[in-house]
């Protein structure tokens, strides 16, 4: 079994500092960290670009402002987060 199920719902967030097509997807789902058939849900972050999800590449989440509005990529995954946990009354 997979570690990572099919997601119940996610979030995008374009990085282009990291690609022109990269991204962040900030996922709600369930997982199976031990591969033991007992399911968890969680918040987690993949990186993404074209091709697809980087399961294996872990994503680094500026810290530092890179648009006009002065937001880090922190702030805007933090606040997909803070979406994902009000939309399935998570908070």
């Amino acid at each position: 079994m997979a570690v990572h199920q099919e997601p119940y719902d996610f979030i995008d967030i374009p990085a282009p500092q990291h690609g022109e097509s990269s991204y962040y997807r900030v996922i709600f789902g369930d997982v199976d960290w031990y591969e033991n058939q007992e399911l968890k849900s969680a918040i987690y972050v993949l990186m993404g670009d074209e091709k697809g999800l980087k399961y294996r590449r872990v994503p680094h989440i500026l810290t530092t402002p890179n648009t006009p509005d002065g937001l880090t990529d922190l702030d805007k995954v933090m606040a997909a987060v803070k979406k994902l946990r009000t939309r399935h009354y998570l908070i």
